[in-house]
């Protein structure tokens, strides 16, 4: 009976041994950005829009003056007809105080500038009040009259120095006037003068309007091209409606223009988002795809079929590219690399050639056979893509690095995400579940630091000065090393420090090389699988500056004592890992060669008691939960080593109990696990008896009532 109260008492100790866990929080590296072909601002769209930023170049240009495009923009766009007239009048008013293109405006060479930045606000404000749905116009209206006026003042100008600008003006003009046959008439005369640009481009959609009003719908059709107004070329077509579908326009557009530039950047717009939206939903795949996202896509494969079969004209490299991409999605890589085959044959852009590359590698690391053959072609393509990485570093891309976009592996910079994407997404899982653990963590470090290591000044910020380490913890490098075996981290490790090929040395030079870093890692799972002989060995390679910048040192999570049942503070050093592997080493050792029953039975207590708390209250230990940078409940501690651990511990205790020969030592070993009553009852005669009796008022013990209801129903981990 006793022996049963003793195993119920140790069944209690080990499910105590219990707490939540923290792992990391990442995107997943399948949310990476890999369909690119063109940039696009991130965050808020900027001040200038395309023709507004082609503009003020304009105005720079023309004013033949260093005017800042700042202050250009605020002029043109900002300023309202009341100041632009309190300038004509030669004053200054406050708005404009410091303004270096209202300073040039009021000086001799501004005067004709500002005569038609004055114009241009007028017809702006009169079209918008004609435009109004509470305008009622009458024979004699005067707004009417003011346009009519500005559209001839403006058609007089049209062959000075802002002729373009007055041109654009004058059909501006005209336009809300209905006056379709007058703005063909006053194009077909001045055409000649206005030279290529937006502003023509701009007049030109215009006039084309005018055609479309006046029936002249194929005429229509070919202005709005050369303008570049691909919404008005569409309204050209009677099956345009403002519902249809992104992909609907695009095949109207197609079957018009099919070689459209803007097709682009109208690829991009459906297919450019696909990966980061996954982040929205865990089980993303391709079959949860939002209704309307998965209608989309289908109906954007329909028509990359279609331009693929019917058209020489359009740019093949392109819809190839879009169509690798969407077959890749499907699930059906195969016919991916068909696809891509096309793309490469038919890529003549240097940009899309790049892009296709990068597909080229990704489709690669899908369909091939793992083997000596493929490393080495897997060599040719990194060497290439760490080229673009580096080449393709700016201010902007330096100015933007945060280690926390890096950490949390969100999408920062094409280059980098296409490795992130192929290597972590694809070739690692491959590779660990073909075994091959050490060039899967080779792969991994290089795409996890091989942007940080192009940007030096954020090791020192990174890793030393801020508050916690992001640089040596919140990649996927240290969340595979993490989840690996101890053998598979020292094989690793061997190599990385030693390595043997030109690819190895390849991988190593764009790593995160250290062997303080390497060694603690394996130190730290050596004591999760109870090795802790190797653990010693390996945490004795760590400095103590080391020890210093972990996480969990920094976090004060290592100060509590692994070998006290109760909450203790343990006064360590710096190595507290290193410490605590040296202590249960020698407990391990010497309960081998102890010969006194009693003495090994206490030793194998304090050895179970110590493994009991790395998994728990000292979980930082054995675990990295909080030395992440985001927490939430995980499954480690009820996982296999875990479980083993616990185990492991429970037959200690049951070996030890069984072992005492002596009553005193018997009962020693209860107080360690303050089971007062047990002593009382079992032990009355022995010292730690008297002690629990003179002490009462603070022992009270009532872990006879927990035993008798664990013995009805028992939670056995």
């Amino acid at each position: 009976m006793k022996y049963a109260k003793f195993l119920v008492t140790i069944s209690l100790i080990c499910a105590s041994f219990h707490s939540f866990a923290c792992v990391p929080s990442y995107c997943s590296p399948s949310e990476y950005y890999l369909f690119h072909l063109v940039n696009l601002p991130d965050g808020p769209e900027k001040e200038f829009n395309l023709n507004s930023h082609e503009n003020c170049l304009l105005w720079q240009q023309q004013a033949y003056e260093t005017i800042p495009l700042d202050d250009i923009y605020l002029v043109v766009y900002k300023y309202d007809l009341e100041t632009l007239m309190a300038l004509k009048s030669g004053s200054m008013p406050k708005a404009a105080r410091g303004n270096k293109m209202a300073k040039w405006l009021t000086g001799a060479y501004g005067e004709d500038a500002l005569d038609f930045l004055i114009l241009a606000k007028n017809c702006e404000w009169l079209r918008c009040k004609c435009q109004s749905p509470w305008y009622y116009p009458s024979k004699k209206d005067p707004v009417r009259y003011s346009l009519n006026e500005v559209a001839e003042v403006a058609r007089q100008k049209s062959t000075d120095y802002y002729g373009e600008r007055y041109a654009l003006q004058a059909v501006r003009a005209m336009t809300t006037l209905c006056q379709y046959e007058e703005i063909i008439r006053f194009w077909n005369e001045i055409e000649k003068q206005i030279p290529d640009g937006f502003l023509r481009q701009m007049a030109l959609s215009y006039v084309a309007g005018a055609h479309v009003h006046l029936g002249n719908i194929e005429l229509a059709k070919s202005m709005y091209i050369m303008a570049n107004d691909m919404k008005g070329l569409l309204e050209c077509d009677l099956r345009y409606h403002p519902d249809m579908s992104r992909v609907e326009k695009m095949e109207l557009l197609y079957e018009v223009y099919p070689d459209c530039p803007d097709f682009r950047l109208k690829l991009w717009k459906i297919l450019g988002k696909v990966e980061p939206d996954r982040k929205w939903d865990d089980d993303w795949r391709w079959g949860v795809y939002r209704e309307d996202e998965r209608v989309e896509i289908d109906q954007l494969a329909v028509l990359c079929d279609r331009v693929l079969n019917e058209n020489a004209k359009a740019d093949r490299a392109l819809w190839a590219y879009a169509a690798t991409y969407i077959a890749h999605l499907k699930g059906d890589d195969p016919k991916a690399d068909q696809y891509l085959k096309m793309a490469e044959r038919a890529a003549k852009d240097k940009n899309l050639e790049d892009a296709i590359k990068v597909m080229r590698i990704y489709i690669d690391a899908q369909t091939s056979t793992y083997d000596k053959a493929y490393e080495q072609k897997l060599f040719a393509q990194l060497r290439w893509l760490q080229e673009m990485i580096e080449k393709d570093i700016d201010k902007e891309v330096i100015d933007g690095f945060n280690m926390y976009q890096l950490s949390g592996c969100y999408s920062y910079y094409y280059w980098n995400d296409a490795m992130r994407c192929i290597l972590l997404g694809t070739v690692c899982p491959k590779l660990i579940k073909q075994g091959n653990t050490t060039l899967a963590l080779q792969l991994a470090n290089m795409s996890s630091y091989t942007l940080p290591n192009e940007i030096p000044a954020m090791l020192y910020k990174y890793r030393n000065k801020c508050s916690f380490n992001y640089y040596d913890y919140s990649c996927h490098f240290a969340e595979m090393m993490d989840s690996l075996s101890t053998k598979a981290l020292i094989d690793y490790t061997n190599i990385a420090l030693k390595p043997q090929t030109e690819f190895q040395r390849f991988l190593n030079a764009h790593s995160y090389i250290d062997s303080d870093y390497l060694n603690e890692m394996v130190g730290t799972h050596c004591l999760r699988e109870m090795r802790y002989a190797d653990a010693e060995h390996y945490l004795s390679k760590v400095s103590f500056d080391y020890f210093t910048r972990t996480n969990v040192y920094r976090g004060g999570y290592l100060n509590s004592d692994p070998f006290s049942v109760t909450k203790k503070r343990w006064n360590h050093g710096v190595d507290a890992k290193l410490q605590f592997a040296k202590t249960m080493n020698a407990l391990e050792q010497e309960i081998a060669s102890a010969n006194n029953p009693n003495r090994k039975a206490m030793l194998m207590i304090d050895f179970g008691i110590g493994i009991c708390n790395s998994f728990d209250r000292c979980w930082a230990l054995t675990q990295y939960r909080c030395g992440w940078v985001d927490c939430f409940e995980s499954v480690w501690e009820t996982g296999d080593l875990a479980h083993e651990a616990m185990e492991r511990a429970e037959r200690l205790f049951s070996k030890a109990f069984c072992s005492f020969t002596d009553d005193e030592y018997a009962a020693q070993a209860q107080l360690l696990f303050c089971n007062h009553r047990t002593i009382e009852e079992q032990y009355p005669e022995t010292l730690a008896a008297a002690f629990v009796r003179g002490h009462c008022d603070v022992y009270i013990d009532y872990h006879g009532e927990k035993m008798a209801r664990a013995l009805t129903s028992p939670n056995l981990p």
